[in-house]
């Protein structure tokens, strides 16, 4: 789990109520201080002292991503929480997803399947380039996106989170994906 010895580990989780919060932080890795006070009912003021704790003992940590703080399971690499930051919000999953089932596309085609203003998609393939996560790739004068990540670590970590994302499209995609 941690650095520590297993049994110091079990120690510090045998409370139940931390356990529940490492349990939580472990199956929904990237998850806000939100989400966790939704999924656990638990005080925020106490569950800001469990997590504080946890972090602290190394069996979590945390990383902040704007205004938020997200929570991670300790052994995970960089590269799975910095896109794990990523898949956490709804309309940026289905982005990278509508990009790895189409390999590359348009500006204009992730407007259509998204629903949402040019504004917007264009706020969040920057901050997908700026995470060198997408890549632009110019055909002529049109430019399009495409991943600058291995499509087999994003897949992996779909199928690892899958249960905890609760949408439907990553659903869709893992089982046209198993059968590639």
């Amino acid at each position: 789990m941690s650095g520590l010895s297993p049994s110091k580990d079990s120690e510090i989780l045998q409370l139940e109520s931390r356990r529940k919060i490492y349990d939580l932080v472990k199956e929904f890795s990237g998850c806000n201080f939100h989400e966790l006070e939704r999924r656990t009912s638990i005080a925020p003021t106490t569950l800001q002292y469990h997590l504080h704790y946890l972090t602290k003992h190394g069996l979590i940590t945390l990383q902040k991503d704007g205004n938020k703080i997200r929570y991670f399971i300790q052994h995970l690499q960089p590269e799975d929480k910095r896109l794990l930051v990523f898949l956490r919000q709804q309309n940026i999953r289905h982005l990278l997803l509508f990009i790895l089932t189409h390999k590359t596309c348009r500006q204009k085609d992730l407007v259509e399947f998204l629903q949402l203003s040019p504004s917007t998609i264009s706020l969040y393939l920057s901050r997908l380039i700026a995470s060198k996560v997408l890549q632009t790739v110019t055909k002529g004068k049109e430019l399009s996106y495409q991943l600058a990540i291995v499509e087999d670590d994003l897949v992996t970590l779909l199928i690892t989170y899958k249960a905890s994302f609760f949408d439907q499209l990553v659903d869709q995609t893992i089982e046209m994906w198993n059968f590639k």
